[in-house]
């Protein structure tokens, strides 16, 4: 049996079902899955801010890696967890692991949840978390990040912060979006149970971000009437999830407005495994990823007229 394998068994096992209990029980479920992070060592320093935005508090934790790439944009990062669960917690190791890989300083936002609060909130509390943490970067730049929910709240961030008179997006990083409120897409057919995350916990996930009420064009990029002309974008999927076909669409979508995208496609993946330490595919995933993000977003390598063009990202073919 192979390492993919034994780890969806594994989770399949193990993976408690939220869909089956109610908001509050499913977030402390998840969150007393929760585990230190292993790697510590990994940052030189972390420190915890709070920003004050439209009259509530939004906590940052900021890594501080022990190699700064003086050409890289600060990373704001927004955690997965179905706009329900997840925090800075969650997501320490990764972050960790972020910061070390890419060189650049990264901002974890915790952002506000479900069902107290809808996308749209998580996703203005990511654009605030940008605008301060600007003044941090060495570009005055950010680069957007997040996976799953976080995905779609940092790309809808990234259409916020589109509209600003000041431009502070360098670009964009969208791990397995979850982006379709009726979860329309072929693959919530084709993988709905059997991989981990399965439809109906993506279902379950919206009704209660949506908490019965409508979604619209502020709580997820996938409603937007048209999408802008965006910076650089690296869009990863696996083909085993639930969701891989509108992350996959969405690249489409952007690449047809004129952004520059990079599609990671693994085919023989499932949700979460980019972030999962200690699996053997994620890892090696995650290494390109840091080299894809170095090489796409470091000022020093974009002053480089050897390095990749914009016009080459934005045909980068299908990888896996």
């Amino acid at each position: 049996m192979d390492e993919t394998q034994r780890m969806l068994d594994l989770l399949n096992s193990t993976f408690p079902d939220l869909a089956s209990m109610s908001p509050r029980e499913a977030r402390e479920a998840a969150d007393a899955r929760v585990r230190p992070a292993p790697n510590p060592e990994d940052v030189a320093a972390t420190d915890d801010q709070v920003l004050s935005a439209d009259g509530h508090d939004v906590t940052i934790r900021i890594y501080h890696p022990h190699d700064r790439d003086p050409g890289m944009p600060l990373t704001v990062y927004a955690h997965g967890g179905g706009f329900l669960h997840g925090s800075i917690a969650s997501h320490d190791s990764f972050c960790r692991r972020w910061a070390k890989g890419t060189g650049s300083t990264v901002a974890s936002v915790e952002y506000r949840l479900a069902p107290e609060h809808r996308p749209a909130d998580a996703a203005a509390d990511v654009a605030a978390a940008a605008r301060w943490a600007a003044a941090l970067s060495p570009t005055g730049t950010v680069l957007l990040a997040g996976d799953s929910a976080g995905a779609t709240a940092a790309a809808q961030a990234s259409l916020v912060l589109a509209k600003d008179p000041v431009g502070i997006l360098a670009g964009q990083v969208i791990a397995y979006p979850m982006l379709d409120p009726e979860c329309a897409s072929e693959s919530h057919r084709t993988r709905a149970t059997g991989y981990f995350v399965t439809h109906r916990q993506i279902r379950y996930y919206w009704d209660t971000a949506l908490t019965g009420g409508t979604p619209s064009g502020e709580d997820t990029p996938w409603l937007a009437d048209s999408l802008p002309t965006l910076p650089a974008t690296i869009v990863v999927i696996g083909g085993l999830d639930v969701l891989s076909d509108e992350g996959r669409e969405y690249a489409s979508r952007l690449r047809a407005a004129d952004t520059p995208v990079i599609l990671r496609d693994y085919p023989d993946q499932f949700h979460g495994f980019l972030t999962m330490p200690g699996y053997g595919p994620g890892e090696s995933a995650r290494e390109l990823l840091w080299s894809d993000i170095r090489a796409t977003f470091s000022t020093a390598r974009a002053a480089d007229p050897a390095t990749t063009s914009p016009t080459e990202l934005a045909h980068e073919g299908v990888s896996s």
